[in-house]
């Protein structure tokens, strides 16, 4: 028995078992940092990937709650900003809630935006993408199409729509941006992404 532990010791001591011990220590210090990185980036994707959610689901239900006239479209903006509760859609956030009226007859035919109907909300500085300086006002063409009148039928195929925007300034929690320039902050140490509902 007294063998055995001499023999544990030896080897203990030998500087085979201390060389690798060494290894093990710096192969953790290599793969420690990458392990990291993974699990950063693992962790801002979830919540780039909740927060693109949350943004669908608001556009889309002031979509459907603003083309049913429930509401004027500045108490369902206050609505929306707080259905959007997970993130900041007051100081980090814009919501612009757009009523486009079809074209009325032959003299005007073409869809103009309601501006009593229409309304925006937040603090974050983004330009809505429906509006007279854009082609089509912003719509997709086929859309746009369906609002102008048509005078064979002597009225337009659809009489408005409702057209709700929701921007939100996402920033990463995780150092990871610091390290990786441009990665998830786009603009000004965040990302601004988006979500649109026409209705």
């Amino acid at each position: 028995m007294k063998g055995t532990g001499r023999m544990a010791v030896k080897l203990y001591n030998s500087p085979r078992y201390r060389d690798e011990s060494g290894a093990a220590a710096l192969e953790m210090a290599i793969i420690l940092p990458l392990i990291l990185i993974i699990l950063f980036g693992i962790i801002d994707f979830g919540r780039l990937l909740s927060a693109r959610l949350v943004l669908t689901n608001v556009a889309r239900e002031g979509g459907s709650l603003a083309s049913r006239d429930i509401q004027a479209a500045s108490n369902l903006i206050s609505m929306l900003q707080v259905a959007g509760s997970p993130l900041d859609l007051v100081s980090a956030g814009q919501i612009y809630i757009t009523q486009i009226d079809a074209g009325s007859s032959a003299s005007s035919p073409y869809p103009t935006i309601n501006s009593a109907s229409s309304a925006s909300g937040g603090n974050l500085s983004v330009q809505s993408s429906i509006g007279s300086v854009w082609p089509n006002l912003g719509l997709p063409s086929n859309i746009y199409q369906h609002l102008v009148f048509n005078s064979s039928q002597n009225t337009s195929d659809i009489s408005g729509v409702t057209v709700v925007e929701v921007y939100y300034k996402y920033k990463p929690i995780s150092p990871l941006s610091n390290f990786i320039p441009g990665l998830m902050t786009g603009s000004g140490g965040g990302m601004i992404i988006s979500s649109r509902a026409v209705f």
